[in-house]
């Protein structure tokens, strides 16, 4: 009678009966895709990882397709320029079939990629998703959003519209501020020989050949070697009614159609947009020195106006550069800095408002590039506070009124640094009533 009713039961689903098969001939089961805990099930920020993973796969895609009929060619004349880069662009948008929405969703997709590493990496720190055991899954995920960020850079030259042609000149033009060999080898290696002929040519090749790879290198390290190893991070709500959820549940059938249901959400939203917002392919670029307010596109915004504060410009462009590389460094290093076992938002106050006002303040001068019209230099003291001090300076203030009258400022006994995980679900109620 056991029997019979296992076979039927395997017969009931044919789709698990072949997972099965597959985890056990080829040992899946032991080497990825373990069990996960419950508690990630119907929880879109415990799959903010796989998020970005899902739009690395759409830009692959959508990429490809592209390569299909982009050429990567700029020829320097002495009457002007032959850009066929930008005429297979617009060729792909006017002319080839579902060109503009393939177009269109591969720009929108290296948005949604951005900004969905963006909110992994903010989510992670503000649950203190970096501390010990993951100390190692944070660097990698650092490097990948690094990564990422290149992948956009180099995609931007592509098109090699006016726009793209003038932001990108600006970036290569930065690392050569860099003192000893990064200073000459990476513009080097960047540009070529003549810019922008070669510059394009290698673009493309870093774009679609070398960052795939070191994209999938590095994130194959962080989910085989890391993510599998430690799981993903426990939940960290203070409850009276429940304690951290250890039920396991295998990748099929809930955690695989749950993957597909964000894959198929994904997709609509994706392609939603890309058909209301077609993209252009902007205006050629026919050789030629363009104006000075030229901004780089929305992710790199913040670095522009950093560089144009007075203690930045100029001869103190290396300072400037040098400070935004500090804090990303700094930033990498984190879990070596909060060394306290607390991971709760309220048991690290003092770090998170920190790290609140500096996410305020890449908004604050996002905009701000946004809203002037001139690239002139931020040079007095109220230019210079109102861009680069009132708006962190708000936020922590803010941050530290709102936590001297919350209760976790009675249950960290006033503490704003260096507290110990002493919240348990089961006394919680009797500390705050204390």
């Amino acid at each position: 009678m056991v029997e019979n009713s296992k076979s039927s039961e395997k017969a009931s689903d044919p789709i698990d009966y072949i997972w099965r098969w597959i985890e056990d001939r080829t040992g899946l089961k032991r080497l990825i895709l373990k069990p996960q805990p419950e508690f990630t099930l119907f929880n879109p920020h415990y799959w903010l990882g796989a998020l970005a993973v899902i739009a690395f796969a759409f830009q692959a895609v959508t990429g490809f397709l592209l390569m299909m009929n982009y050429v990567p060619l700029y020829r320097t004349l002495p009457t002007g320029a032959d850009n066929l880069a930008w005429e297979s662009v617009n060729n792909i948008i006017h002319n080839v079939p579902f060109g503009s929405l393939i177009a269109s969703m591969h720009l929108y997709g290296a948005y949604a990629m951005v900004m969905i590493a963006f909110v992994h990496l903010v989510r992670n720190f503000l649950i203190g998703g970096y501390k010990k055991p993951r100390e190692l899954m944070w660097i990698l995920g650092i490097i990948l959003g690094f990564i990422t960020l290149v992948y956009a850079f180099t995609g931007y030259l592509l098109p090699m519209n006016t726009v793209s042609y003038g932001a990108t000149s600006v970036g290569v033009q930065l690392a050569s501020y860099f003192p000893g060999w990064i200073g000459k080898v990476v513009p080097s290696l960047l540009k070529g020989a003549v810019f922008p002929d070669d510059t394009l040519n290698r673009f493309f090749a870093f774009h679609v050949v070398l960052l795939p790879i070191l994209f999938i290198l590095v994130l194959g390290a962080k989910i085989g070697l890391v993510f599998e190893a430690h799981g993903a991070s426990g939940p960290v709500e203070v409850s009276v009614d429940r304690g951290p959820r250890n039920r396991k549940v295998n990748w099929y059938p809930r955690l695989i159609w749950y993957s597909l249901g964000l894959t198929l959400i994904y997709f609509a939203a994706l392609l939603i947009v890309s058909a209301l917002f077609p993209i252009s392919a902007g205006t050629e670029y026919t050789g030629g020195s363009l104006g000075a307010n030229i901004l780089p596109d929305w992710y790199f915004v913040w670095t522009d106006i950093v560089l144009r504060a007075s203690f930045f410009s100029n001869q103190y462009v290396l300072d400037g550069l040098l400070t935004m590389v500090g804090v990303i460094l700094l930033l990498t290093l984190i879990p070596w800095v909060d060394r306290s076992p607390a991971r709760h938002p309220a048991q690290r106050p003092l770090i998170n408002i920190l790290f609140i006002a500096l996410i305020g303040e890449l908004f604050a001068l996002t905009v701000y590039g946004y809203l002037t019209t001139t690239a002139l230099e931020i040079a007095s003291a109220g230019e210079i506070f109102e861009v680069f001090v009132f708006v962190p300076l708000t936020i922590v203030l803010l941050g530290l009124v709102i936590y001297r009258f919350s209760p976790a400022y009675v249950v960290n006994k006033g503490k704003l640094w260096a507290i110990k995980p002493e919240w348990d679900y089961a006394g919680i109620k009797q500390k705050l009533s204390s």
